[in-house]
């Protein structure tokens, strides 16, 4: 029998945190918008908190911070590294670094996208990573999939966006492509909120706790708006038929 409620499945991304709590960034205390997201969160009903990259700004003490503000949540926590993470640093936790969670109708699958960096904040999916969603795939049997990566793999009509989005989305649509499982991708790195789809497979950007970037510009401007601009947070419903829902929630406080 199918079940009757959805995979509840939060994501929180690009936190940006310091390496000393307080130091303000674009003017912003990134560490307090993630605490208040956090505390937006702790309380909800949920299966799974998915962390999508930038967590810390090159900052290894902060991965501890990290690690012991989600520990108390009623639900688990995974992570994948975005450009300015650390990757070495968070393999120290290896529970928060999981690639793969199963679920009765649901496979998540996350990807490490930060291989051969561009230097302005790309990156790719090294051939490891590649072979590691075919096989996840392939073993999913009747499961769905969502897969989560960093990096955008799709053009976003923001010049700079496009310029470090990532570097190899032609090897990576050639292989969801080949499989009839995947419902949806969900990704960051944006800093804004973008809902599409890519034939079947639909594609979900969640605003950052850091600060937010104004969609669709040539280089980097502060979201102007201000419900826009306030940390944010994604709640994703996955239903055991296959479907895909999503809300986000601004936490603008007037």
């Amino acid at each position: 029998m199918a079940e009757a409620t959805p995979i509840n499945l939060l994501q929180l991304t690009d936190l940006h945190l310091p390496e000393q709590p307080g130091t303000l960034r674009r003017d912003a205390d990134a560490e307090a918008r993630f605490l208040q997201a956090l505390a937006a969160i702790q309380s909800l009903s949920a299966d799974l908190l998915l962390l999508t990259g930038d967590l810390t700004h090159h900052a290894p003490s902060a991965y501890t911070r990290l690690a012991e503000a989600v520990a108390p949540l009623p639900y688990p926590a995974c992570w994948i590294p975005g450009n300015h993470d650390l990757p070495d640093a968070m393999a120290g936790f290896p529970a928060l670094s999981r690639k793969q969670i199963d679920f009765d109708h649901w496979r998540i699958i996350l990807l490490d996208s930060t291989s051969e960096p561009n230097g302005i904040g790309g990156g790719s999916l090294a051939a490891t990573e590649l072979l590691f969603l075919e096989q996840q795939l392939a073993s999913a049997g009747s499961k769905h999939c969502l897969v989560a990566l960093h990096h955008n793999p799709i053009p976003v009509q923001s010049v700079w966006q496009d310029r470090i989005s990532l570097g190899n989305p032609e090897a990576f649509w050639q292989i969801i492509d080949g499989s009839s499982q995947v419902r949806g991708v969900v990704f960051g790195h944006l800093h804004q909120r973008r809902d599409e789809n890519r034939g079947p497979v639909k594609l979900f950007c969640s605003p950052a706790t850091a600060p937010q970037y104004k969609a669709g510009t040539e280089a980097p401007e502060d979201e102007p708006d201000p419900v826009l601009a306030a940390p944010a947070y994604s709640h994703y419903r996955l239903w055991p038929e296959g479907h895909i829902e999503v809300s986000v929630t601004h936490l603008f406080n007037e």
